[in-house]
Formats: structure tokens, C-alpha cells, sequence
């Protein structure tokens, strides 16, 4: 990623946790499947517009109005261009081929208790 940076005239620097920043990368997992928590952590810098648009989307009385309202603030941070896609969110997992009980999930997250038959 460095070398592509590096490509377009932009050289990173990496810096400590919660320091000032102009750019930032952000590697998490979702804690649930909603397109408001990646709007929501994606916009953490954006302007006045794209901050209302998602929590009126959090404050959104039914799912449909919720939905209507992710994409409005979908649209609101696009046009902010505070947050720059890098690639699309991804999830895998790397599972040893002895775990034999294993089952891929939405949220990345698995119980260890459930992963071996032979548990102690």
C-alpha cells in the first residue's frame, strides 16, 4: 500500500495510536450487519451534512426509513470525500484443517469451546 501511496505523490508515515493524522487506515470487524456502523465509523471526520444524515439513519423509526436514511448519508459522505474507499470491507477467516467443527458466521467472531470436538 506504501508503494502505491508513494506512486500518486503521497508519503506515509506511520504514527502512534490516536495521534493527529491526515490519513488513517481502519481495519475492524463489524460488531453487527448493519451498513450504520461502517457509515458511522467511515465518516468520523465528515461535516455537518454527512454527521445528520447518520443519526437520523440511527433515529430512523422503522427499517425501511432506516434503510432510506443509510443511503442518504451513503450519498452525503461520498459527496463530503472525507473517507476514501480503499476496497470493499472484507471478511475471512484462517481456520487449521484439524478443526473439523468449524462453521464461517456474518460477524468473524467464533466461540472457541465450538471449534474442537475434543474440547477439555
Amino acid at each position: 500500500m506504501a508503494a502505491s501511496l508513494i506512486a500518486v505523490g503521497i508519503t506515509p508515515y506511520r504514527v502512534a495510536l490516536g495521534s493527529d493524522a491526515d490519513l488513517m487506515l481502519v481495519d475492524a470487524v463489524a460488531p453487527y450487519d448493519s451498513a450504520r456502523w461502517y457509515l458511522a465509523t467511515a465518516c468520523v471526520v465528515c461535516g455537518e451534512t454527512a454527521q445528520a444524515a447518520i443519526t437520523a439513519a440511527r433515529e430512523a423509526p422503522t427499517l425501511a426509513e432506516r434503510a432510506q436514511r443509510i443511503a442518504a448519508a451513503d450519498v452525503a459522505m461520498n459527496a463530503d470525500v472525507a473517507f476514501i474507499p480503499l476496497a470493499r470491507p472484507l471478511r475471512w477467516s484462517l481456520v487449521s484443517t484439524r478443526l473439523r467443527q468449524w462453521q464461517p458466521n456474518t460477524r468473524a467472531w467464533h466461540p472457541l469451546n465450538r471449534l474442537r470436538a475434543d474440547t477439555n
